[in-house]
């Protein structure tokens, strides 16, 4: 398992190394979007493991499998895993098919950004619903932002390195470990002092925080 210590350090290099001249202001936005969009898929995989009865197998097979049973099984797949954890994450918009899309040679930012909107359609209608909304509007994470790069050849190099920041990092288990707040958190504080900025200033939107702790206690006992 990989430590707080080893995260934060890799995020924070890797951030320094990415975001070139964007004010960190700006890059925090993308950079801490993606990461939450990959623990939102990581917790759509792991319940769909578990609700399905699955034993420890690997993400790859696991990616199979959620697809092949969402074909299967549609939206009563959709809505089981949406009673659990308030939204789902389709297949072909899983944080792990970018992943496969840039290994392939096949990646567009367009996936992305469908990817984005479709999660908004996906979030279950319950009281708790708004919450979720307008996590990754366009006006937050605009992927056609020339400060990302300026033509789309640069914007997809610059999007596909920070995609692979996170490749590797089992995001459910470090939330249960801490160590994904704990990244979280120095990476906004770092965020804060390289812009000058108050860290208080300098968080995600309140929503975000309130989403993690009810996906947490939701699922505790799954």
């Amino acid at each position: 398992m990989i430590t707080s210590e080893e995260i934060k350090s890799r995020l924070w290099d890797g951030a320094t190394e990415l975001r070139g001249s964007m004010d960190a202001s700006r890059y925090k936005d993308y950079m801490l979007g993606l990461m939450f969009y990959k623990f939102l898929s990581d917790k759509t995989l792991e319940t769909f493991r578990k609700t399905a009865g699955l034993g420890r197998i690997s993400e790859s097979e696991l990616v199979e499998a959620y697809s092949q049973n969402r074909e299967e099984l549609g939206e009563e797949l959709d809505k089981t895993i949406q009673q659990v954890l308030g939204y789902f994450v389709a297949p072909e918009y899983l944080y792990q098919k970018w992943i496969q899309d840039i290994n392939t040679g096949d990646f567009e930012v367009q996936t992305v950004t469908d990817s984005l909107n479709n999660f908004e359609k996906n979030i279950a209608v319950t009281g708790d619903s708004d919450d979720f909304k307008g996590l990754f509007s366009s006006s937050t994470l605009d992927l056609s932002d020339t400060a990302l790069g300026s033509n789309l050849n640069e914007r997809s190099k610059n999007i596909k390195a920070l995609i692979n920041l996170f490749a590797d990092l089992d995001m459910v288990a470090l939330q249960k470990s801490d160590v994904l707040g704990d990244a979280y958190e120095y990476l906004i504080g770092m965020f804060a002092m390289e812009s000058g900025k108050k860290a208080g200033e300098f968080y995600t939107p309140r929503q975000v925080s309130e989403i993690m702790a009810q996906i947490a206690a939701k699922t505790s006992n799954i």
